[in-house]
């Protein structure tokens, strides 16, 4: 595919995606158990994230090809073949599940504007943003980049009310619990999305350079603005009342500024849609990349020359999409797509520090740094805190997320038997 991403627009990529619908969410139920130590959990999450970005950046420069973690596998465990397609497959899963439950987000927004169905909401938003892929990425890179503009200035405008009152910034002063580090496990899924950046890098000009710059620079960018976010939320409303608010933002401007809680309304339109976009952007890469393994059909790897775009990995991950729509339990499967991000997170770490045992010779235009005896350190660690983070789900969450990692494994055997 064509190389027309620099890195301005792969930064906004990986912020617009990281700046989603995440922070809305989680920042009430982090509050409620980090109190005052809010702005740390986002500080530690903010580490965690890093460290499995650096990860990253070391396999997507060595390896900068459309599908990232299932061409990693395949290059670097290729007589386990089950591997690459468990990860792919994973990966597919979550972003469809991803774009499906933030289209139906969306389209419940959409009714404080207009009335209609939100089933159809979510369907036409879905195809209209496939369309826009298919269209090209640097289109829809433009469009990404003024949506990113806009779900910031939401955020912008959320610090400015802040920062005018009083108690801004008291909090940094006051004692911290064990409640920080529980809390940054729940802000972690906020900061998801960095690792669907990576899917471009085929289409990125200077891959080796501009992709873990992209990584890094917007994880710096996004935690800034978080950080000052759970500062400005801890001025205006106390850790109890965050807790108790399904809608904390909004809930917090409106008893400050009730103009700029119905603004963050309408922006709240824009973060979400453009999540939906990015991330049917990143499973259709990661569908091109099994189609070109054969992995899945071949026909799947077709590129449409005008456009230079593949236009039906695009339309196959609209169809998935589609399927998810009718489950409507939005806060479970928002959960799940959290769940397998990190069981491949944990596997992408893992791959890291195999390879550099086995070749560590290997010329790597990026290399994480810090080593101990030929062991990369921080690779194990962000491992090791991934692994953490899997353990602060609700009990349903872990149902569905085994069930796709069997069902996964049961369609790789089904297919090896034909095969064979």
């Amino acid at each position: 595919m064509k190389r027309t991403l620099g890195l301005v627009m792969l930064v906004f990529y990986a912020t617009g995606m990281i700046l989603g619908a995440g922070v809305y969410s989680v920042i009430g139920k982090a509050a409620g158990v980090a109190q005052e130590g809010l702005w740390l959990s986002f500080i530690l999450a903010a580490l965690a994230a890093v460290l499995t970005a650096l990860s990253y950046a070391e396999l997507a420069t060595l390896f900068p090809k459309a599908g990232a973690e299932y061409v990693y596998m395949k290059e670097i465990f290729p007589q386990r073949k089950i591997l690459s397609f468990l990860c792919g497959c994973l990966m597919i899963f979550a972003a469809i599940i991803t774009a499906s439950t933030v289209s139906l987000s969306f389209a419940a927004y959409t009714q404080d504007f207009i009335k209609a169905p939100e089933m159809l909401v979510a369907i036409v938003l879905l195809g209209f943003f496939t369309l826009v892929n298919i269209w090209g990425v640097r289109e829809s890179g433009w469009m990404n980049i003024v949506f990113t503009l806009v779900e910031l200035s939401g955020l912008v405008i959320f610090i400015f009310v802040g920062l005018r009152q009083p108690d801004f910034g008291k909090v940094l002063s006051a004692p911290v619990s064990w409640g920080v580090v529980t809390g940054a496990s729940l802000i972690f899924f906020a900061y998801l999305g960095f690792e669907s950046m990576v899917n471009l890098a085929e289409e990125a000009k200077k891959p080796d350079k501009n992709i873990p710059r992209a990584i890094l620079l917007s994880l710096s960018l996004t935690t800034v603005v978080y950080v000052a976010v759970s500062l400005a939320a801890l001025a205006m409303m106390s850790p109890g009342d965050l807790q108790k608010s399904d809608a904390v933002l909004s809930a917090a401007l409106q008893k400050h500024s009730p103009e700029a809680a119905r603004a963050l309304a309408g922006i709240a339109l824009f973060a979400t849609a453009n999540t939906v976009m990015i991330a049917l952007l990143g499973a259709s890469r990661i569908s091109l990349g099994m189609a070109r393994g054969r992995d899945l059909p071949k026909v799947f790897s077709k590129i449409l020359p005008q456009r230079q775009s593949p236009w039906l990995s695009s339309l196959l991950v609209f169809l998935l999409a589609l399927l998810f729509l009718p489950l409507k339990k939005i806060e479970v499967l928002a959960s799940v797509s959290s769940f397998v991000t990190i069981v491949v997170f944990i596997i992408i770490n893992g791959a890291v520090v195999y390879l550099r045992r086995k070749e560590p010779q290997r010329k790597r235009p990026f290399r994480v740094p810090g080593a101990v005896a030929g062991w990369p350190v921080l690779p194990m660690l962000a491992a090791g805190m991934a692994l953490f983070f899997l353990f602060n789900f609700e009990e349903q969450v872990y149902y569905v997320g085994v069930g796709i990692v069997i069902f996964v494994l049961v369609v790789y055997q089904a297919l090896h038997f034909r095969r064979a």
